[in-house]
């Protein structure tokens, strides 16, 4: 047990220190399709996700794993507004959740306000649902438990396409092979597929493991908890979540990017919180953000998950026509 929790302890350092590197975020992934028809961020982001849910298929129908089921927001509509809520805060913002840690930690302090915001809609919501509104969560079990008749079937094209990645890494890895491995682990930024495959793969073990664990999960349910009386997060995920921004911190610090500075103008701060208030309220809706979207709610492949990630894209887009920016 000891060393299954230095192990994904190990893990969140990796998630931080790598989505640090490549900068992953899917504001940018949404701003990049946009203005420079290049979607290389969002299919990094979305390998992620595959590479998440192959190592997840393995664990569940070779080792018998069971892993934690999701929790999915129904009716199913609200996810969905949840979702483009989400996207919206983070496009106002200027980033999403992973990048709003990743800018806190190079010393961005215009996050705080970000993350105030957030707690602030998460209560909003909750504070929403005391008039009555019909709203409940429901647990959504893996895929691999799902549709245990059809999983194998369903693994092994995602199998395949580990191997032809496992190719290309191993290609990568060729031209590299003349600088030092430090230099390569230290590299100022990572290859996206590289990123985006640490980042699953580290992610896919956590979900599997330790479920949504996710620090916007995890904000939500300490909120929860506070205003409803609801069961606390666990004190582990906390250390979880202080792993990730760990790792962040490590990177920036190793890079040399960490500048500790306020934003200097009224502006920018009211952008932070009000972004982050309509995140906040969106992660409370589908519930939690794009980190728990990636690292545990697309994974088990719900019509929630999916549908509510595809709203954020949408809220991010319009939003970047809306501001111009």
């Amino acid at each position: 047990m000891v060393i299954l929790g230095v192990i994904a302890l190990g893990c969140t350092l990796l998630i931080g220190f790598a989505a640090h590197r490549a900068s992953l975020c899917n504001v940018r992934a949404v701003a990049q399709v946009m203005r420079e028809k290049n979607p290389q961020v969002l299919l990094s982001l979305l390998q992620a996700v595959l590479w998440m849910a192959a190592l997840t298929g393995v664990l569940v129908l070779a080792f018998g794993l069971v892993p934690q089921a999701a929790a999915e927001r129904m009716p199913i509509a609200w996810a969905l507004g949840g979702g483009l809520l989400f996207g919206i805060g983070a496009a106002v913002n200027g980033g999403c959740s992973l990048s709003t840690l990743h800018r806190l930690a190079d010393g961005n302090l215009g996050m705080l306000g970000t993350l105030s915001g957030f707690v602030l809609g998460v209560w909003s919501w909750f504070t929403f649902m005391e008039s009555g509104v019909i709203a409940t969560l429901t647990p959504a079990p893996s895929v691999w438990l799902r549709w245990p008749q059809v999983a194998p079937w369903l693994l092994l094209p995602l199998l395949g396409w580990v191997a032809t990645r496992i190719v290309s890494f191993w290609r990568l890895a060729l031209n590299a092979r003349a600088q030092p491995l430090r230099q390569i682990l230290l590299a100022p930024t990572y290859h996206l597929s590289v990123a985006g495959a640490l980042l699953g793969l580290s992610g896919g073990l956590l979900y599997a493991t330790q479920g949504a664990w996710s620090y916007t999960n995890y904000l939500r349910s300490e909120v929860v908890h506070i205003v409803g009386g609801n069961m606390a997060p666990t004190m582990w995920h906390g250390v979880l979540v202080c792993g990730l921004l760990s790792g962040m911190m490590i990177s920036a610090m190793q890079r040399r990017t960490l500048v500790w500075r306020f934003p200097g103008r009224l502006s920018a701060w009211i952008r932070h919180v009000g972004g982050g208030l309509l995140m906040g309220a969106g992660a409370a809706i589908i519930p939690g953000g794009n980190d728990t979207l990636l690292l545990s709610g697309l994974p088990s492949m719900t019509e929630a998950a999916i549908g509510a990630y595809a709203c954020m894209l949408l809220g991010i887009g319009a939003t970047i026509l809306v501001l111009g920016d």
